[in-house]
């Protein structure tokens, strides 16, 4: 059995997917206490964290046998509001994480400067330090897609459900708010077509991070958001076979009846939550990019 890291970019389905694995008896997935900051690794949840003490908490986390919680969570909380919950229990570990370094080691007014200078060179530097890691334990890396970048892009866009940034699954999940109480927005094409731009560019940068993974003798598979709507099922088959694992229908069928907490906010009729859904249909609707 492997461990594994699922490195994603928002709006991709990897809340729900993640509490599905944590439903496995023979996976855990790494998260705040109290059901918590289940992204642990990224900013807003550990702080402007070093990629020293980052280091450290991965060799922890990875190394063979269980955890050291008590080690792991006095540097971890150096910079984080909450610790990470204790799971005792020494099969597969795994947690997700946007690949963004959680340290600003200079002032936002000099990183901007030193940028402009020397490009992106502290994201090499923890590009580096995350390949050196993730090959020493043998990790596995799962890479998601979104393939439908006009929808993906219009759930960017759509946000807090008024057009500002937002997501509308917490509300759904803690009952805030209800299905039918989802707002329509009139899309301003100009700024979807930026949003959907962006999209592009974290396809063609995820397209390039997983090549260099393999390069570097990393284990690295797209895990496909369309897939995960369409069979549930058959993804978790697909993890459990990249992670040699052996996993029983049973034991699938158990993770799913226990739900996954968070379902799909938006409907595949963007007329239910778009005003000039016809327009921008027109306009960006054959905008996907397949990774086939």
């Amino acid at each position: 059995m492997r461990n594994f890291i699922i490195i994603f970019s928002g709006k991709e389905g990897t809340s729900p997917l993640v509490r599905l694995l944590n439903n496995l008896e023979k996976i855990s997935i790494l998260h705040h206490v109290n059901n918590r900051g289940w992204e642990p690794f990224d900013r807003h949840n550990c702080g402007r964290m070093s990629l020293k003490d980052l280091r450290t908490c991965l060799d922890i986390i990875y190394q063979e046998g269980e955890i050291d919680y008590h080690a792991l969570n006095k540097i971890y909380t150096k910079t984080a509001a909450h610790p990470i919950d204790e799971v005792d229990y020494t099969g597969i570990i795994g947690f997700k994480m946007r690949f963004v370094s959680p340290a600003r080691f200079i002032s936002v007014k000099r990183w901007q400067i030193f940028k402009r200078i020397y490009g992106n060179y502290h994201f090499k530097i923890f590009k580096k330090m995350m390949i050196n890691i993730l090959r020493r334990h043998n990790v596995v890396v799962f890479m998601v897609v979104r393939q439908d970048i006009f929808r993906w892009g219009l759930s960017k866009y759509h946000g807090d459900g008024t057009g500002k940034s937002g997501h509308l699954q917490f509300k759904l999940a803690s009952g805030k708010l209800s299905r039918d109480k989802i707002g329509k927005v009139f899309v301003d094409p100009e700024k979807l077509n930026r949003i959907i731009s962006d999209r592009e560019a974290l396809h063609a940068a995820k397209r390039r991070l997983l090549i260099e993974f393999k390069k570097n003798g990393i284990q690295t598979y797209p895990l496909l958001y369309e897939d995960f709507l369409n069979d549930r099922k058959l993804v978790v088959k697909y993890i459990a076979k990249c992670l040699e694992m052996d996993l029983t229908e049973a034991e699938i069928d158990c993770a799913l009846q226990k739900g996954e907490y968070y379902k799909k906010v938006h409907s595949d009729d963007i007329s239910e939550f778009v005003e000039n859904h016809e327009e921008i249909k027109n306009k960006f609707g054959d905008r996907y990019i397949s990774w086939r």
